[in-house]
């Protein structure tokens, strides 16, 4: 199933002893956006990454959040077919609590949250049949 695993950190191991593995390959998420950029498409195919820090990206976004989730988007979506055709697995973690309902966001605390419908629209939770959970987008993230 080719698209973006989106998972709370606490749901992979070592954190859980039954919990997703980490594929292999950890980039920060600047460094991802980057590679996507790249005029040539700079994963082998069946490449395996981990992808960290879209949190701190869009909570350093400020007044320029829905700007920079734009951006985020259209970046993700415009490489969607290579990612497809090399069959490129990306999980993007999160230290945070990820909630669906009518939209999609992590938690901040304090009552504040930030949406991710911007960039994954609204994925339905689901899980493994170990009970782990996570989110499901496919690379063209509809």
């Amino acid at each position: 199933m080719s698209g973006y695993f989106l998972l709370e950190e606490k749901q992979m191991q070592p954190f859980k002893p039954n919990g997703f593995p980490p594929n292999p390959v950890r980039m920060g998420f600047l460094d991802y956006m980057r590679e996507l950029r790249q005029e040539t498409f700079p994963f082998p195919e069946g490449h395996k990454l981990l992808v960290v820090g879209l949190e701190e990206v869009l909570i350093s976004a400020g007044d320029q959040l829905p700007e920079v989730e734009a951006f985020v988007h259209d970046t993700l979506a415009r490489k969607a077919n290579e990612l497809n055709s090399y069959r490129i697995g990306v999980q993007i973690v999160f230290r945070r609590s990820l909630k669906s309902a009518q939209d999609f966001w992590f938690e901040l605390g304090g009552g504040r949250s930030i949406s991710l419908r911007l960039i994954f629209d609204s994925p339905p939770l689901k899980s493994d049949l170990a009970g782990n959970e996570y989110y499901f987008v496919g690379f063209n993230l509809t």
